[in-house]
C-alpha cells in the first residue's frame, strides 16, 4: 500500500487568520479599528501585506497591542502580477519584469517565477495572489508553481469584483496533478472600504500549548499545517494506518476527498469522513462543503 505524507498533526488547536490586509486604501486603515473587526470575529491573526511596502517591529508590535490579536509583518510584491511574502520586516528586491507583447501576453512567465524564487529565498512565505485578475494570471502561478509555497484560491475581494474564483481552485489541481506541491490560501484581500472582513481565511494548526507568535504562524504555513475555508471548519484530518479519517463542524452537509485532475475519489454525507485510502493516487485532499461554501485541507502527497 502506498504510504502518504500529512501536513497535519493530532493538535485539536487551530489559530484563525487572514493573510492578506492592508493599511492603506480607504477607511479603516488604523489597526486599532480593523485590527478590532478581526478580533470580533474571532480572528486569532492578521498579516498586513501593504503595496511594496514593509512595516518595523516596533510598529508591528504596537498594532498587535491594539488590535488584540497577532499581527504577522509581511508585503504584496509588484506593480502587477501580485504576489505576497509573509514573515519579512523588509522589502524583497526582486526582477523587474518584462513588458507584454504580441508574442509574450503572459508578461514574461519566467520573469514571474524569478520573482517568486527571490521572495522564497528572503525567508517569508510566499504564495501568488488572485490570479483571476489577470488575463495572464493561470500562466504566472503556472510559471511559478516550483518557487511559491502556495496560490490563492479564494480572495473575497476579487469575488465581489466579479471574478470566478473557482476557477483558481481547478487551477490548483491541475497544477497538483501534474506533479507540483503547492498549498492553498483563502483570504478576504481587506481594502478597506471595498470589503468587509470575513470571507475567506486560513486555520493554522499549532502544539496545544505553543505560544501564539507570528514566526510560529509562518512556520507552520510552510509546512502546510492549516487548512483554507469560507465557511465550514475542520476539527481534526488525521491520516494513521492507511485510513483518513475527518470531522467537521455540524454545519457541514458532505465531506469529500478529491484527487487527481479534481475527481471526487469517496465523499460521505454529513460531517465526517472515514475513507481507507484505496488506489494509488498521486495525492488527494478534503473538502468540506456547506451549500456553496467550502473548506479546503491540503494535499497529502504520495511518498516516492
Amino acid at each position: 500500500m502506498p504510504r502518504y505524507q500529512s501536513p497535519y498533526s493530532t493538535s485539536t488547536r487551530f489559530l484563525r487568520g487572514n493573510l492578506h490586509a492592508h493599511t492603506c486604501c480607504g477607511r479603516f486603515m488604523d489597526l486599532a479599528e480593523s485590527g478590532r473587526m478581526y478580533a470580533g470575529l474571532g480572528y486569532d491573526f492578521l498579516a498586513i501585506t501593504d503595496h511594496n511596502r514593509t512595516h518595523p517591529p516596533g510598529q508591528i508590535a504596537h498594532w498587535q497591542q491594539q488590535a488584540g490579536l497577532v499581527i504577522v509583518p509581511g508585503e504584496e510584491n509588484g506593480g502587477t502580477d501580485h504576489m505576497i511574502e509573509i514573515g519579512v520586516h523588509d522589502v524583497t528586491s526582486t526582477p523587474t519584469p518584462a513588458p507584454a507583447t504580441t508574442t509574450s501576453p503572459s508578461r514574461n512567465g519566467d520573469g514571474y517565477a524569478a520573482r517568486a524564487q527571490a521572495l522564497r529565498d528572503a525567508g517569508g512565505f510566499v504564495f501568488g495572489c488572485h490570479p483571476q485578475e489577470y488575463a495572464h494570471g493561470d500562466e504566472n502561478i503556472r510559471a511559478g508553481a516550483e518557487p511559491l509555497h502556495a496560490v490563492e484560491i479564494y480572495n473575497g475581494l476579487r469575488e465581489g469584483r466579479g471574478t470566478d474564483e473557482t476557477r483558481n481552485v481547478a487551477l490548483w489541481d491541475e497544477l497538483l496533478t501534474a506533479g507540483h506541491r503547492l498549498w492553498a490560501v483563502a483570504n478576504d484581500d481587506f481594502h478597506c472600504d471595498y470589503v468587509s472582513p470575513g470571507h475567506g481565511w486560513v486555520q493554522v494548526q499549532v502544539p496545544e500549548d505553543a505560544e501564539p507568535t507570528w514566526r510560529l504562524i509562518v512556520d507552520q504555513l510552510k509546512a502546510g499545517a492549516f487548512y483554507a475555508s469560507t465557511y465550514p471548519s475542520f476539527r481534526r484530518i488525521e491520516l494513521a494506518g492507511g485510513t483518513l479519517r475527518v470531522e467537521a463542524d455540524g454545519r457541514t452537509q458532505q465531506v469529500q476527498v478529491i484527487g487527481p485532475g479534481g475527481a471526487v475519489l469517496h465523499q460521505q454525507a454529513g460531517h465526517e469522513l472515514i475513507w481507507p485510502i484505496t488506489g494509488d493516487p498521486s495525492y488527494f485532499r478534503v473538502e468540506a462543503v456547506s451549500g456553496i461554501k467550502r473548506a479546503w485541507s491540503q494535499p497529502f502527497y504520495r511518498e516516492a
